[in-house]
């Protein structure tokens, strides 16, 4: 039986825990003081939090499968390794979608109630998604390999 230790993601509960609650305070804060920039700050802790919770499943699912594998009386098959290039590309093919979404909303801008503002509000999400290209498909190749080389067979 594995003995569960989670000493190993102190650090991240007491780092991420914490970042997450000042953001999400200092959003409070903020609204109190009627700036608009509250609700993304709020936004961020709640990121946190989730990056948090998603390092404690995958916690769970290791712990999981090294207890499963100590309960067989064979030699346990070697986890699932690779999967990187599949998480990469499904996630850029998103991305890629919402850039096309992003850039269509601003050429039909002029069917909608206030074109101005729907034009400048697609135009920041072209702008947002440039570096989504990269940092969003690595993010999602690293989680789909993550869970890949946890799961259970």
């Amino acid at each position: 039986m594995t003995t569960r230790s989670y000493a190993h993601v102190g650090c991240a509960t007491v780092l991420l825990g914490g970042a997450g609650l000042l953001f999400v305070a200092g959003g409070l804060e903020a609204l109190q003081q009627r700036a608009p920039q509250g609700w993304l700050a709020i936004a961020c802790g709640l990121a946190i939090w989730a990056i948090l919770g998603f390092l404690y499943w995958i916690n769970a699912r290791a712990y999981r499968l090294q207890e499963e594998a100590q309960g067989q009386s064979y030699a346990p098959s070697a986890p699932q390794r690779g999967g990187f290039w599949k998480g990469f590309f499904v996630t850029w093919a998103i991305v890629a979608a919402a850039h096309l979404a992003s850039f269509l909303g601003m050429g039909f801008a002029d069917l909608l109630p206030h074109p101005e503002q729907a034009r400048a509000i697609f135009s920041l999400g072209v702008l947002a998604l440039v570096p989504a290209h990269v940092v969003v498909p690595v993010l999602g190749g690293a989680v789909y390999s993550l869970v890949r080389s946890t799961a259970l067979r």
